[in-house]
């Protein structure tokens, strides 16, 4: 959250205003995480297994999907190694995954906020967000939704 912070009070955002939106580069995901490398200390690898939903800012509904791994995983999170006793699931991170209050408190949630979630629940939250996104209009919705939209229609021809 710290690297979502920086970036948002580097591009002159108001922090008296709330709120503050995370970053958005034309609706991309990698583009608008790449614009926060230099908060994260250069160290960006990371984002190569995650994909970034822009349009949101804080203040958004805390169930909103902020990013996520883009496969199943062992892992709990990116911090910590997997286990081959974990059996895969999807992570994702919620919007208010820096929010102290929230942090480990719902079912399934682990370092940094994320939550270990089942296909039908990721599906469900991801469609949510995207929904959400579009009907409030956010900045460059179109993108957003078409790439993450793309990623979902993916996970239906695995299935089949």
């Amino acid at each position: 959250m710290l690297g979502f912070k920086n970036w948002m009070n580097s591009t002159g955002s108001d922090q008296a205003k709330a709120p503050l939106p995370f970053p958005n580069v034309n609706g991309s995901s990698q583009k608008s995480l790449a614009a926060i490398t230099e908060e994260m200390g250069g160290y960006m690898k990371w984002t190569n297994d995650y994909n970034y939903i822009p349009g949101l800012q804080e203040g958004d509904p805390p169930d909103l999907v902020l990013l996520y791994f883009n496969r199943p995983t062992r892992w709990n999170w990116h911090g910590s190694a997997p286990t081959v006793f974990q059996e895969k699931a999807w992570i994702i991170v919620p919007v208010d995954f820096g929010v102290d209050a929230r942090i480990n408190s719902r079912p399934g949630q682990f370092g940094e906020g994320s939550e270990r979630v089942s296909l039908v629940e990721f599906r469900n939250r991801l469609k949510h967000t995207l929904d959400f996104v579009r009907t409030n209009q956010r900045s460059n919705w179109q993108a957003v939704v078409a790439e993450h939209t793309k990623f979902l229609d993916s996970l239906e021809q695995e299935k089949q």
